[in-house]
């Protein structure tokens, strides 16, 4: 879905040249993921938020899991977003 959705969004006179290049298209689109899944995480998971910073800074597995997938899921997206650049949507799904 989101292979497809970058195409076009690329494919639209003008944008382009508005967003200049991939890494600026990755950076929007992950900002927009971001804020669309806030109010759901608040919602489902929002009673646990409190007890997160603790949980972070006394388990050194959830710290890592977690800074090794923020890094894991940029640089797959950032490969992502390349490769439909010089492709199109069709082989990145």
């Amino acid at each position: 879905f989101k292979a497809n959705e970058n195409a076009k969004l690329m494919s639209t006179p003008g944008i382009s040249d508005r967003l200049e290049n991939v890494g600026n298209q990755f950076a929007l689109t992950t900002l927009l993921a971001f804020l669309i899944s806030c109010p759901i995480m608040l919602i489902r998971e929002g009673s646990k938020l409190a007890d997160f910073p603790a949980l972070y800074a006394s388990n050194p597995v959830v710290s890592f899991n977690l800074i090794a997938s923020g890094l894991w899921f940029y640089g797959y997206n950032e490969l992502a977003t390349m490769t439909i650049k010089k492709t199109s949507a069709v082989p990145q799904s």
